[in-house]
């Protein structure tokens, strides 16, 4: 560790820091303070005044300082902060407020409070929520596709260009740093380290006595950890960038963070030292517990995914208490909470749902059953965006597709919902949507990848035309039939998420069930033989057993295609894989056309 650098940086910054300041700050002795700074003196980098008992920085020492200029500043912001979710389900996990800051604010601020004016932020989630900084700060963004599927590796490998032949601080932007420790030069390479007395799952520090990082270990107590920022020159990153690349090409690094490379390398790349940091001197946050724990004072986190829950019950967001995430859906994502005693369920819509759901329709349809004993009880919707909070079911769970009495009672549930009379602007009909489908894909120029497409598309019309044919009635169906929109409650079976609710044929609801779950076209009709068994009265029954299992077949074929360009469409528009479902759709398709 460059200790004269520093000590004379240190003068620079502040003539009044006093020298046992220094040794608190560098973590030395009060002696080796004074020994270096006389050297200083000695060389003619500082000078003593002894009428003020203090030292100045000479011409020669400001030379010698301002050779070291740091760049710029790369500030890694791509993840998606999982393990702050819901707080994250809409907001980078760098936007979070703490003591009514942004983290990455606070951090673009200390940056430039240093001298740092050159500053790029590498995004990757919700990467349109950072455009903004662009005009308040002057910051440059740039886009790492592969976010989701790499780690930090990758961002760095990314950003390799804009950081080769510089002297530059590496930044993690979801961190909260107490008091600036940025500076406007910096003379060797270093990485930060934190104190903490528990590193249990941490990457901590194996350093030498000159405070030479030389390997990491997981684990142990009493000692600093892995948490950055660090600053890298011009000649370690010379070293390290060929490093980084050659990594990144190998097969098996995708989980690799950027670290991994260092630490694989300490012994082939130029001294780094530790930084180290007193306990309380940075933050990291891994819950909501975590940032309540440390601000108290908080009454807004910054996340809509939050913030519209407290505005609903106009609380303040710390009231809020024992959050808990759902499983993702495969439209929305959702937690649980519970104020003043009662648990709730808050409905967080996913990414560029807006552009294919119709959120006033589907507020109109919970407004028309709310005292049907058909859906959930609706505490708060907003018709315009889909947020949406309901009464929380305890003790619900999904229908179980392989329990017989279980899917009769879904059954009955289909036709207490088909027979209900309540009627909506809006339409489901399959053949329709399939068609607005069709239209988001040839305006949006979306490519769809099945070789067959066209020839599928032309027994899809056939289909069409055999639907169309026996002019069925139409009635209020859910329009997305599957057991995870199905809950057996303490209060009975209740349909739940009518968000592609609308006006169609009802036995498409009993098809699309069975192509969701991938059943075949008999155990399908199976389960119209138990819609039609539960209500003989249901208006919306065929003429015959014949009609019926053709149509069944007939939509059944049509979900599958539905499915399967839904699946096309939603990827492209929310940027989501789905895995195989829009595939299983297809052959689903398949399977049923004649």
């Amino acid at each position: 560790m460059n200790l004269k650098f520093l000590i004379t940086r240190s003068i620079y910054e502040d003539s009044g820091v006093s020298q046992r300041a220094l040794a608190k700050k560098f973590f030395v002795s009060l002696g080796k303070i004074n020994s270096v700074i006389k050297e200083a003196e000695n060389e003619g980098l500082l000078s003593h005044s002894i009428k003020s008992s203090s030292y100045n920085v000479t011409a020669k020492g400001k030379k010698m300082i301002e050779s070291y200029k740091v760049n710029s500043a790369l500030i890694l912001a791509c993840g998606m902060g999982v393990r702050l979710a819901p707080l994250t389900y809409d907001t980078p996990k760098c936007f979070i407020k703490i003591k009514g800051e942004k983290m990455i604010e606070r951090q673009i601020e200390q940056l430039k409070e240093a001298g740092i004016n050159d500053i790029t932020i590498m995004v990757g989630y919700l990467k349109e929520k950072f455009d903004y900084l662009i005009d308040k700060y002057n910051v440059k963004l740039i886009y790492n596709s592969e976010y989701k599927d790499k780690n930090t590796l990758s961002t760095l490998y990314h950003a390799r260009d804009m950081i080769k032949g510089k002297n530059v601080y590496v930044c993690v932007s979801d961190v909260y740093i107490q008091n600036n420790i940025y500076h406007k030069y910096e003379c060797e390479p270093y990485y930060i380290g934190a104190y903490t007395e528990d590193l249990r799952n941490e990457w901590r520090y194996i350093v030498n006595s000159k405070n030479e990082i030389k390997a990491v270990e997981v684990g142990g107590t009493n000692d600093y950890y892995l948490v950055g920022p660090c600053f890298l020159t011009k000649d370690f990153l010379d070293k390290l960038l060929p490093m980084i690349e050659e990594y990144y090409n190998k097969t098996s690094t995708d989980n690799y963070y950027w670290e991994d490379v260092l630490v694989r390398n300490f012994k082939n790349l130029p001294t780094m030292y530790l930084y180290k940091l007193d306990k309380g001197m940075i933050y990291e946050f891994d819950s909501l517990s975590d940032i309540k724990s440390f601000d108290k004072e908080t009454t807004e986190f910054g996340s809509q995914a939050i913030t519209f829950v407290s505005k609903a019950f106009k609380i303040k967001d710390s009231e809020i208490e024992n959050i808990e995430c759902i499983k993702d859906g495969m439209t929305n994502r959702s937690y649980k909470f519970s104020y003043d005693g009662v648990t709730y369920l808050a409905r967080v819509p996913g990414d560029g749902t807006s552009k294919y759901i119709d959120r006033k329709n589907e507020y109109n349809i919970f407004e028309k059953l709310k005292d049907k004993n058909i859906t959930e009880e609706i505490i708060f919707f907003d018709k315009n965006t889909g947020y949406k909070i309901s009464k929380y079911f305890d003790g619900s769970r999904a229908v179980d597709i392989g329990n017989k009495d279980e899917l009769k009672k879904t059954m009955a549930l289909y036709s207490k919902l088909h027979t209900s009379a309540v009627k909506v602007s809006g339409n489901c009909d399959i053949i329709d949507m399939i068609d607005e489908y069709l239209k988001i894909i040839e305006k949006r120029n979306i490519s769809i990848p099945y070789e067959d497409f066209d020839e599928v598309l032309k027994k899809a019309r056939d289909i069409e035309k055999t639907i169309i044919k026996e002019k069925r009635p139409v009635a209020l169906c859910h329009g997305d039939p599957n057991p995870n929109n199905v809950l057996i409650t303490k209060d009975g079976y209740k349909l739940i998420d009518f968000e592609y609710g609308g006006m169609a044929d009802p036995l498409s609801d009993i098809a699309l069930f069975g192509a969701y779950v991938k059943f075949n076209t008999e155990k399908t009709y199976d389960l119209y033989k138990m819609y039609a068994e539960a209500n003989p009265s249901n208006i919306y029954l065929p003429k015959n057993d014949i009609v019926a299992k053709k149509l069944i077949i007939s939509y059944m074929a049509l979900g599958g295609l539905y499915n399967s360009l839904w699946a096309i469409v939603r990827s492209f528009l929310g940027n989501v894989e789905y895995g195989t479902f829009g595939m299983d759709g297809y052959r689903v398709f398949k399977k049923c056309a004649p």
